[in-house]
């Protein structure tokens, strides 16, 4: 098992360095949510560690930006380091320049059976994010169908919701009000929670109103190749302490019991999600007048 931390800033990164195993480096531009990074300097300093390297690219690309993102590709797939992207366009310059076994899949909600998982680990690609969207048997299920390496997110927020439409923007002027587009919530007024949404240049997108956590399941799970933990909407320091913990089971082999405990103290908003539990859809009655 090798642990995936989702990176924004180098001063993160600098924070973290002793508790990553790989480092998720969100590329501005190119991938969906990102802050001001210096690509060549966070690869330096996570070489310099011996740390393992992803580069997201994951953002769901136009045909104008592939010119863009093929060079991009050409200028780090020499490196020791792998890429993370979402787009099967982009599947297909990494399949041309015959390097697609420097890929993780992870089109987030989309592969969530056996069936998907075999076609797409059949192109040769490195690792598969699988959703989060199925129950923990479910996952279970499609490991022992498939001899494959997996992706999974086993802690943060968790996207569930992406448009390239800038919602918040159309709202702000259907309304005709200002909003600042910093640390925004959505609520709709039949619930209580509170979801985390983000525009940017990419779009818009929607988390689920609390954390998802896997701990606990670590011996369940320990076939992964990749557990990914989310640190968005985290303040840092509490997020290297959550870190460390993953950290600290996954490489170390430490107490798994007293871990979870640590990770209840800290008094997180989780949830078990769809973990047990399979999402059902129901269209709503239709009244008579």
């Amino acid at each position: 098992m090798k642990l995936l931390t989702s990176i924004y800033t180098i001063e993160e990164l600098n924070k973290l360095i002793d508790s990553i195993d790989y480092a998720l480096i969100n590329v501005p531009k190119y991938s969906l949510i990102y802050k001001d990074i210096d690509i060549d300097l966070a690869i330096s300093i996570l070489s310099k560690n011996n740390k393992g390297i992803v580069l997201s690219i994951n953002k769901i690309m136009q045909p104008f930006d592939i010119l863009e993102i093929d060079k991009f590709i050409d200028k780090y797939k020499d490196l020791n380091l792998l890429f993370y992207v979402s787009d099967l366009g982009v599947i297909n310059l990494f399949i041309k320049k015959n390097i697609i076994n420097k890929v993780i899949y992870n089109p987030e909600t989309m592969i969530t059976n056996y069936l998907d998982l075999k076609e797409y680990y059949s192109l040769g690609i490195n690792s598969i994010g699988i959703s989060n969207e199925i129950t923990l048997s479910d996952l279970i299920k499609m490991n022992n169908l498939v001899n494959s390496k997996l992706l999974y997110q086993v802690f943060g927020y968790r996207l569930m919701f992406y448009s390239k439409r800038y919602l918040v923007s159309l709202y702000e002027k259907q309304s005709n009000i200002n909003i600042i587009k910093n640390d925004l919530y959505l609520k709709e007024i039949t619930r209580d929670d509170y979801f985390p949404i983000i525009e940017n240049d990419n779009g818009t997108f929607i988390y689920r109103p609390y954390l998802i956590s896997l701990l606990d399941k670590i011996n369940e799970i320990n076939f992964l190749e990749f557990l990914y933990v989310e640190s968005l909407y985290i303040d840092i320091d509490l997020f290297k302490k959550i870190n460390e913990i993953y950290y600290d089971v996954i490489k170390n082999n430490s107490n798994l019991d007293d871990n979870i405990n640590k990770l209840k103290e800290l008094k997180l908003n989780i949830k078990d999600g769809f973990i047990y539990k399979d999402s059902v859809y129901q269209k709503e009655e239709l009244k008579n007048e």
